[in-house]
């Protein structure tokens, strides 16, 4: 299923994720890295076996370590492109039974419940996809949720081509699904040293700033902004939206991005107070 294809491009994503590379398109994005932060393009591979991980590219000229392997994250340039969607639910995710799957599909969105639907005007890319999560899920550079045992995604696609993923885990019980909830906020609570760091590793003005937004119950909302480091995120310039909440034993993570280079920013985070409460309905 591999495909080249040539830098400026837009393409269709195969998600990876903590191991696990989805064979699923789900959402377009555009290659926008500036060669000036010197930082090459994505790798672009693909696979449909889901315990493989496709490593991110070395920054051009960098003597400092690897960047981290690819894992779901709405802020990723991602690896690859798929003709077709898979099937909306897999034999592998048919093993967390008929409940779980039902418990996942309750807590889905819509593109009309996005944030900042005018100036986005989000669309959905393909029906959702239920599968079997691997051991450990992460949304991004700071947040890696362990223990899930469904997952459901649905990638969306903005009218400036950048995306919206929502990422719905399943867990055994309410406890693990509380237990997995405060994992996130435990690494968005350091999010903005640990992005400061990775920024100075690879030779970029630390310039990361994170700050919670919102928050109601076990619902939580941040916003970071930032010089991207490609691996996790899309290099360059921009905002990255995230939410989590907690309902019963599922885990519901939404994440959105805005890329400088695509357009300015339009979303204003005081709205995330009804975001996180239409998360939670």
């Amino acid at each position: 299923m591999a495909l080249t294809v040539s830098s400026r491009s837009v393409r269709l994503a195969v998600l990876a994720g903590a191991g696990v590379l989805a064979a699923t398109a789900v959402y377009a994005v555009t290659d926008h890295a500036d060669a000036s932060e010197g930082q090459a393009p994505p790798a672009a591979a693909a696979t449909a076996d889901h315990r493989t991980t496709a490593p991110a590219t070395t920054p051009t000229g960098s003597t400092g370590p690897a960047a981290p392997s690819a894992t779901p994250s709405a802020a990723q340039a991602p690896p690859a492109v798929a003709e077709k969607a898979a099937p909306a639910t897999t034999p592998a995710a048919r093993a967390t039974g008929a409940a779980g799957e039902k418990a996942l599909a309750a807590t889905r969105v819509t593109a009309r419940q996005l944030p900042d639907r005018t100036a986005q005007k989000w669309k959905e890319l393909a029906p959702p996809s239920t599968r079997q999560p691997g051991p450990e899920f992460q949304l991004n550079e700071c947040v890696t949720v362990r223990g899930a045992t469904g997952w459901q995604q649905q990638g969306f696609i903005s009218a400036h081509k950048t995306p919206a993923v929502q990422d719905s885990l399943g867990f055994p019980d309410a406890a693990s699904a509380r237990a997995a909830y405060r994992e996130v906020l435990a690494g968005m609570k350091d999010c903005e040293a640990t992005s400061r760091a990775l920024q100075k590793r690879y030779g970029l003005a630390a310039d990361a700033r994170v700050r919670q937004t919102a928050t109601g119950g076990e619902a939580a909302a941040w916003s970071r902004t930032w010089t991207a480091v490609q691996g996790l995120s899309a290099p360059g310039a921009q905002a990255n939206h995230i939410y989590a909440v907690r309902r019963g034993s599922v885990l519901v993570l939404l994440h959105f991005d805005e890329w400088d280079s695509a357009a300015p920013r339009s979303y204003d985070p005081k709205g995330d107070a009804d975001v996180l409460a239409g998360l939670t309905r």
